[in-house]
């Protein structure tokens, strides 16, 4: 008898097309007149106070943290901190984000923005980050296992929102699936176009989004609509928060001139890379990369 396979009653794990981005993060102690002017990111942003107080607004909605309050701030939500503490405030600050826009579309709408201690998912949350500060803190470890440890905490950090989003979130329907669906397919056209930019050094101000849109098979206007509906902000953010981040990365790379990045990005001459980068960050490239380095 003929031996043939048959996968009807295989188990299978899924097919997982995610980019999963993870900006860094720090610890830091600072004095009781710090303070960070009003701002937002692409990411999330998840911040632990460790000891001390914090105001934090969002949206003008103000917000304030005890000593181990967890405050997750969704991408492109205006925000600005600030230490409340008589003395000074210890805090764990890090970045992520996953493009996947049903997760990151629904994270958005139903995970709250404080978890304390009475927070059901709260411990977990505070346990996970503290694999993070543990990392930190730890030395005499290779760069490449630092990057692989790094990356666990980020992931068990998606599946408790994953399990707090499955808790609170309606049953999707049809049209949102959709619109998710066309929001990513912008997003990855975009991010290709970019990422073919530079590596030709051409210049990411040309890149015109209405036309990447419209090579879709999506009508712009429509494109437009759905794109800051899942992302929260405009397709061209979008691409100038990809060119900042790929920036940072650069500056990063003390074997790469700062006048090659300004070159790899596009830009005609060093002085305007520098004008554009301060815009982002409140300082030039030097100045970043000078202050990187130091808190390394």
């Amino acid at each position: 008898m003929e031996n043939k396979f048959t996968f009807a009653n295989a188990k299978r794990l899924p097919a997982i097309d995610w980019n999963i981005r993870f900006f860094g993060a720090h610890t830091q102690t600072v004095s009781n007149n710090w303070s960070v002017p009003k701002e937002f990111h692409y990411a999330f942003e998840i911040l632990l106070v460790m000891n001390g107080e914090q105001e934090t607004l969002i949206e003008n909605e103000r917000y304030l943290l005890k000593n181990g309050d967890i405050i997750l701030i969704p991408p492109g939500f205006h925000h600005a901190n600030k230490c409340i503490s008589e003395s000074s405030m210890t805090y764990f600050c890090a970045h992520f984000d996953v493009d996947e826009p049903t997760l990151r579309m629904e994270m958005m709408k139903h995970c709250d923005l404080i978890y304390n201690s009475d927070s059901p998912f709260y411990q977990r949350l505070y346990t996970t980050l503290q694999k993070w500060i543990d990392i930190i803190n730890e030395s005499n470890i290779n760069e490449m296992k630092y990057k692989l440890k790094t990356q666990i905490p980020l992931f068990e950090l998606l599946e408790i929102f994953a399990d707090i989003v499955s808790q609170k979130k309606d049953p999707i329907i049809y049209e949102s699936m959709t619109t998710a669906k066309y929001a990513k397919e912008i997003a990855d056209a975009i991010k290709r176009n970019f990422k073919e930019n530079s590596l030709n050094g051409n210049d990411y101000n040309e890149l015109r989004i209405q036309p990447i849109i419209a090579s879709l098979g999506i009508s712009p206007n429509y494109g437009l609509q759905i794109f800051q509906k899942i992302y929260r902000m405009s397709p061209r953010k979008y691409l100038s928060e990809l060119k900042l981040q790929e920036a940072k990365i650069l500056i990063q790379q003390p074997d790469i001139s700062l006048s090659e990045i300004a070159t790899r990005l596009g830009y005609k001459n060093l002085s305007h890379f520098s004008r554009q980068f301060k815009k982002w960050t409140g300082l030039n490239p030097s100045e970043y990369r000078k202050n990187y380095f130091y808190h390394s």
